[in-house]
């Protein structure tokens, strides 16, 4: 089957007349993620990001659907509540990016959510609007940093978990001067390219460092991506997995994966791999049958518990640099 932009918009029709027929509360509907893109493939395989937006109670915060093989449904439910007022989401990143898109709407009761998209675009890109949005990426980030320093996990894996979120975190600080939050699999890839706009080549490599890849370390891709795949199978037998770590995403991680191995970086595949392989210990009982191939992959990467303390001085470093850079951004508009 010829995956097209035109099909993925129909798949997300067709489930929208579906959803209306189910959920009589549903009230409206949007695009998020990749399917705003010009590209929304990776490794021949994505997901559709839908919000739906019930009147009254949501059944669920989030489910994930398969469709075909290569695609999923991707679903956020919210309540018309959540969107009230529709104006503080000039200053949400993650909630207002996808509303100043245009042709995101697929449903929209008495043109509740044209209203609502109107009201968020109004000023979006404003630059007092813009500083808030970052400095609440930063402001996190440095929350989390502040938190590791002073009673850290005792789970080295919880300990990851919170050093990766953190570095998420200060990465959008920047890459949202000048465009929407990162998403997973392409992390890398649009960090690098927003931080080349930005003039400041130099903050790619850095923050690339404290994640421990770059174009010079040994790429195991193949083992590394094998050892995930029959984690992630182990993971949907053997437990209860939550919905971004569905069965029916088995191909849009691996031949994701595959593709940013194969590609001109390769180092581009480490974030989402090493991102969504720890959520799958996090979720875990007991070590997986890929364990050993998951600790050499730390290992590559630098990331053992042994030097922890000094991932987070790199870190406080790293997230001082932004700091900075944003408040260079702020004084060229007068703030």
């Amino acid at each position: 089957m010829r995956i097209t932009k035109a099909l993925l918009h129909k798949f997300a029709l067709d489930t929208i007349k579906a959803r209306k027929r189910s959920e009589p509360d549903l009230h409206a509907s949007y695009l998020m993620g990749s399917l705003l893109d010009d590209e929304p493939l990776l490794g021949g395989t994505t997901d559709i990001d839908l919000v739906l937006v019930h009147k009254y109670l949501a059944p669920v915060a989030r489910e994930t659907v398969a469709l075909t093989p290569e695609i999923s449904l991707d679903i956020l439910h919210k309540t018309v509540a959540d969107f009230e007022p529709a104006r503080q989401f000039r200053q949400n990143a993650l909630i207002g990016y996808p509303l100043t898109y245009n042709l995101v709407l697929l449903y929209d009761s008495n043109h509740w959510l044209e209203f609502t998209q109107s009201s968020v675009s109004a000023e979006f890109h404003r630059a007092d609007n813009v500083l808030a949005r970052v400095n609440a990426f930063s402001s996190s980030g440095r929350k989390l940093w502040q938190g590791l320093t002073e009673q850290a996990p005792d789970n080295y894996l919880e300990w990851l978990d919170l050093f990766l979120q953190a570095l998420w975190f200060g990465a959008n600080a920047l890459a949202g001067l000048i465009g929407p939050p990162l998403t997973r699999r392409r992390f890398l890839l649009t960090l690098h390219q927003r931080l080349e706009d930005l003039g400041t080549p130099d903050m790619y490599h850095s923050l690339c460092g404290l994640l421990g890849c770059s174009e010079e370390i040994d790429i195991k891709y193949k083992g590394w991506i094998d050892a995930f795949e029959n984690d992630l199978l182990y993971l949907t037998h053997s437990a209860t997995a939550p919905p971004h770590l569905a069965a029916c995403r088995q191909l849009y991680y691996v031949q994701g994966f595959n593709a940013l191995a194969r590609g001109d970086h390769p180092a581009y595949l480490v974030w989402p791999l090493l991102r969504t392989w720890l959520d799958i210990h996090l979720v875990l009982p007991k070590p997986s049958p890929g364990f050993d191939v998951w600790q050499d992959f730390i290992k590559t990467l630098n990331f053992t518990a042994s030097v922890s303390s000094g991932k987070l001085k790199a870190l406080d470093v790293a997230l001082d640099r932004i700091e900075i850079l944003i408040e260079a951004w702020a004084n060229t508009y007068g703030f």
